[in-house]
């Protein structure tokens, strides 16, 4: 970071007054508000330079200044200490999910409402259906001469199917060996590290032939995302935000957001297993809205993935608050002590046995 002290202090005064109000700030507000021990004068040298820097922007004509994406980043990686939950906000999570456990659906949409109603933002939520499952077999069975359809199963009895197109060449004897080479490989394997970048150790340990089972593993990845369950949470919030009095932008997000394909992309992202991230204008693949930021965090269960919830908002966010928020929803599931997406809770779709 190539700023020193007194500039780090200023740009996080800046961007905290602005999260706070969303008025552009000025040198006089922050001599005023906050005990920096320099001049206005001193204050406003200092901002020229961050906009030089490209931390800050002017807005139109105003004296004041707001933090760019460049600065929001640089808040969020340097300057941020996430903001601890209070008590009461503790037992407001706990008592929202009491009588809410009937079902794993019930579950992940209480969460949604309940982050909207607290940080007054969107709430993203994947869920996926094999929650724990792992794989037990593959089978093709014969569709037309160009394609057969791909049956998967797991330990715990869900089935699905996709379709597969045969290489050219192939018999149906040729795909049961596929199968067999491919369910004595994948057998007991969690069916969320399924994808196609399994196929570099399955070629290196199997096959010299790649080629031949890439289809097969494109066509897990499919019934993967087929067992992916979507949750949103608090659209109308946006509403309330300055950044979305422009209609046609907010007809936009709202519209990008009923996509399940958009909202699966948004939250298949890099970063599995860190606590809670934090990606800032182009980094939310909202394109062509760049300034809105995603927090977000995965919730696992001994490596296996088994939902993200994620924040959406305008790049002015309350970070500290939202990432403390998330950090204490993670640490909660962890102890049990919070019935989020869950061990051990059946979805509404299955029935007891």
């Amino acid at each position: 970071m190539n700023l020193d002290a007194r500039k780090q202090k200023i740009l996080q005064v800046i961007v905290q007054d602005y999260i706070a109000s969303a008025e552009p700030v000025g040198s006089r507000t922050i001599a005023r508000k906050y005990d920096l021990g320099v001049s206005p004068a001193t204050i406003r040298n200092e901002m020229f330079d961050l906009e030089m820097m490209g931390y800050l922007e002017q807005p139109h004509t105003s004296a004041g200044r707001v933090p760019s994406l460049k600065g929001y980043r640089l808040y969020v990686d340097c300057l941020l200490k996430p903001t601890k939950i209070t008590e009461a906000e503790k037992k407001f999570v706990q008592s929202w999910f009491q009588d809410k456990l009937s079902s794993v659906d019930e579950i992940f949409q209480s969460t949604a409402k309940l982050l909207a109603r607290i940080t007054h933002n969107v709430t993203l939520i994947m869920a996926s259906e094999r929650l724990n499952s792992k794989l037990k077999y593959i089978r093709f069975l014969p569709l037309d001469d160009r394609r057969a359809i791909m049956i998967v199963v797991t330990d715990t009895g869900q089935v699905e199917n996709c379709i597969y197109p045969k290489p050219r060449g192939a018999s149906m004897d040729d795909l049961n060996i596929i199968a067999q080479k491919l369910t004595n490989y994948l057998t007991g394997t969690a069916m969320d590290r399924i994808d196609e970048k399994a196929i570099e150790t399955f070629h290196e340990t199997i096959v010299d032939d790649v080629e031949l089972y890439r289809l097969a593993f494109r066509a897990m990845e499919q019934t993967r995302r087929q067992g992916e369950h979507f949750y949103k949470g608090g659209t109308t919030e946006l509403l309330n935000k300055p950044e979305f009095k422009d209609v046609d932008k907010a007809k936009s997000l709202f519209t990008m957001l009923e996509e399940q394909d958009i909202v699966a992309n948004i939250l298949h992202d890099e970063g599995e297993g860190q606590a809670v991230t934090v990606r800032i204008g182009e980094e939310t693949k909202l394109s062509p809205i760049n300034d809105c930021s995603i927090i977000e965090a995965t919730f696992t269960d001994h490596d296996v993935v088994l939902g993200k919830l994620a924040v959406l908002g305008p790049a002015r966010m309350e970070y500290a608050k939202i990432i403390g928020l998330l950090d204490f929803m993670k640490l909660a599931y962890d102890t049990d002590a919070v019935p989020l997406p869950g061990r051990d809770v059946r979805r509404s779709t299955e029935r007891d046995e």
